[in-house]
């Protein structure tokens, strides 16, 4: 269990790492920031994670503004994966 939780813990700080790259690279350039190879590399890279929480989030929520919602559900699973993993190793702080 331990070993599972490690992997998705860092698969969740790797993709948030991958939107804070795709931020930092459009700002850079921002009004040509779609003709860029490698924020269309990491916009390519984080899609399948904006298309879902896209599926999940009400129509009402632009699509501009998925990636920043994901963004912050990837920040909360990080926190929980924190605790989730620090109850595996060490349960008697949570006692």
């Amino acid at each position: 269990m331990e070993a599972f939780l490690a992997i998705v813990h860092n698969m969740v700080m790797l993709i948030g790492i991958v939107y804070i790259a795709q931020l930092v690279v459009g700002v850079f350039n921002w009004p040509a920031r779609e003709n860029n190879p490698v924020y269309r590399l990491f916009r390519f890279l984080v899609s399948p994670i904006t298309r879902a929480v896209r599926a999940i989030t009400p129509a009402k929520i632009a699509d501009k503004h998925v990636p920043v919602v994901a963004f912050a559900l990837l920040f909360w699973l990080y926190v929980v994966l924190i605790f989730a993993r620090l109850y595996v190793k060490r349960p008697e702080l949570f006692q």
